[in-house]
């Protein structure tokens, strides 16, 4: 099973400073793309290695792969943000606890402002036809565009389309991509679509994307982040590292900003 974790951590970006020097074994941070491509990954875990000793390798993947890694034991400590997926991964018995650490919303993002609430946009999109990029990878932020599709169906009174890609409208005007956040966020840019984007993210990119930022007081596009240690060899550094993000970390969560917008709260919504 380590074997698999090796494989994964060569084929996939590994954070700077996140080297693998010394006696002690990396710990396996399986963690989100939103998570590292917000740029906050950067800030919290050389400090974390500073503080602690404990150094970290990370495997940024959707959130459904990252609960699968921990289901295989090529984990060690989970970053995730689906928190009904992660209640029945708990409850299964394979973390050993569940701590929301840091929130912040989901967003729409669009080549054009689109005005109205959450439900009254999707309705522009869809009649519309609308260019739509679905990151379509099963993970938390995946996980979330179902149900906020799911829950604009229900109000309308609209059928959705079940396949491969999930739960969504049905139209050519929707592609699903299976890939991380950066490149939905990239393809949507270049084919002036929509997107649901994570503000953290969002806010990281702005400065390279023509996108717009669409906001909505809605609880469908709450965005908690939890830290799930697994039990196993490096049990102490994944507790260490929940530790730091609840102490140490809040300070730094809280100081990640782009032109001075926090890009996270610590602590939960």
């Amino acid at each position: 099973m380590r074997a698999a974790a090796a494989l994964l951590v060569a084929a996939l970006m590994l954070l700077p400073g996140c080297t693998t020097t010394g006696d002690e074994e990396p710990m396996v941070l399986a963690t989100t793309t939103s998570m590292r491509d917000s740029g906050l990954l950067d800030v919290l875990l050389p400090a974390f290695e500073v503080a602690t000793g404990h150094r970290v390798d990370v495997v940024a993947v959707g959130t459904g792969a990252a609960l699968e890694l921990g289901r295989s034991g090529d984990a060690d400590v989970l970053i995730v943000h689906a928190p009904d997926a992660e209640a029945a991964f708990v409850e299964e018995g394979y973390g050993t606890s569940r701590t929301v650490f840091a929130w912040n919303t989901f967003v729409l993002l669009s080549p054009e402002p689109i005005d109205g609430d959450l439900f009254t946009v999707l309705d522009a999109v869809v009649e519309e036809e609308r260019c739509f990029v679905s990151r379509g990878d099963a993970s938390g932020t995946h996980m979330r565009e179902q149900a906020m599709w799911r829950a604009w169906a229900e109000d309308r009174n609209v059928t959705l389309t079940d396949g491969d890609d999930g739960t969504r409208p049905d139209g050519d005007w929707y592609l699903s991509i299976g890939q991380g956040m950066g490149a939905a966020i990239t393809m949507a840019d270049e084919k002036r679509c929509v997107t649901l984007s994570d503000a953290g993210t969002a806010l990281f990119r702005q400065a390279d994307t023509d996108l717009t930022r669409l906001t909505f007081e809605d609880e469908t596009m709450l965005n908690p982040y939890s830290i799930i240690p697994l039990d196993g060899p490096r049990l102490d550094a994944a507790e260490a590292l929940r530790a730091f993000l609840l102490g140490e970390g809040v300070a730094l969560i809280a100081g990640h900003t782009v032109n001075g917008e926090a890009l996270f709260t610590p602590g939960q919504p």
